[in-house]
């Protein structure tokens, strides 16, 4: 019989965590990916130490460096804990359900608009699978899907270069807002243009977020400078700033909404070719092979369409020609 108490078998956990810190080559960042203490990460990365009988990192002030018996172990480790994940499918799964566990990261206005469907469509299709949602911008999304720390995520206009599976789901317009009181000053643009939208005191994303490098790009290729009034990381703070009169911004209609029905921004859409986003899901390249990460996208993929189909999706966005991830 095995002992699987044995103190000297590997643990998947303290692989996944030595992953974690040879990707960043540093223990308070991997803490904080994994959402653990510091401490949590060293306790464990000595377990697994000890358990080999050599030290994989050394330790600075500025971080870590692999070991030599490192190295070797980090060109391993990924591989065995994909081969883990697909060993728990094949015998862990019936035909028809699912168990076990999948992170998903959504955008805060996307998230908003899915979550309510998505949750207890799993609930009732796949009761034994464990579902963690989680809401960031894209630019960390992103991040956090080549970190593998999700499986998978829904953004916008995901780069090419990353080298991660995607699926777009829709395209989804652009709307330039302003406060409730400029309601007949946007009838007068009627559909706005990035021209119209150079001659407002602006309220916009940060530099790297995806709306933001959407403007510069429009901005430069009409020769305008791009200079905001204020600048926000949050589509919050951005509606806030709007609602007090302190200028124009550049949002999705799933992030304006509520703000529209509730009297306190106004808002048309921008009509120039180009001002959309496309909304897409994400993987890598080792989680696209989980059948949990197709079956999930697929169900994901329906409830869009049915959201759009059903004019549930603020602003009449355009569906996507369905296809697998690529």
């Amino acid at each position: 019989m095995i002992d699987t108490q044995d103190s000297s078998m590997l643990d998947p956990e303290l692989l996944s965590v030595f992953c974690r810190v040879a990707e960043t080559l540093n223990f308070s960042r991997a803490a904080t990916y994994l959402g653990v203490a510091q401490p949590v990460v060293t306790r464990k990365i000595r377990r697994l130490e000890e358990i080999l009988g050599v030290p994989l990192f050394l330790r600075s002030n500025r971080g870590c460096k692999l070991t030599p018996e490192g190295e070797l172990l980090a060109t391993k480790a990924s591989g065995i804990l994909l081969q883990l994940a697909h060993l728990k499918e094949e015998i862990g799964h019936s035909n028809i359900g699912l168990s076990g566990s999948i992170a998903i990261g959504m955008t805060g206005a996307a998230g908003t608009l899915l979550a309510p469907h998505l949750m207890p469509a799993i609930a009732t299709r796949w009761p034994n699978l464990r579902v963690e949602l989680y809401e960031a911008v894209t630019r960390h999304l992103l991040q956090s899907v080549v970190n593998r720390e999700l499986s998978l995520a829904l953004v916008y206009d995901p780069p090419p270069d990353l080298g991660l599976l995607t699926q777009p789901l829709l395209m989804d317009h652009l709307y330039l807002a302003g406060p409730a009181d400029a309601t007949e000053e946007l009838k007068a643009i009627s559909k706005a243009s990035v021209k119209d939208i150079a001659r407002l005191p602006l309220v916009l994303p940060v530099r790297s977020q995806i709306i933001r490098e959407l403007l510069e790009d429009a901005f430069a290729e009409e020769s305008l400078p791009l200079k905001p009034r204020y600048e926000a990381n949050s589509p919050i703070m951005l509606k806030a700033m709007v609602t007090q009169g302190l200028g124009y911004t550049v949002l999705t209609m799933s992030s304006l909404e509520q703000d529209l029905a509730a009297g306190k921004l106004a808002a048309i859409p921008i009509l120039d070719r180009g001002m959309s986003l496309t909304l897409s899901l994400v993987t890598n390249t080792d989680y696209g092979q989980l059948r949990v990460v197709h079956m999930m996208a697929g169900l994901i993929s329906d409830i869009v369409q049915n959201l759009v189909k059903s004019n549930q999706w603020p602003g009449s966005p355009q569906l996507m020609q369905v296809r697998p991830f690529s």
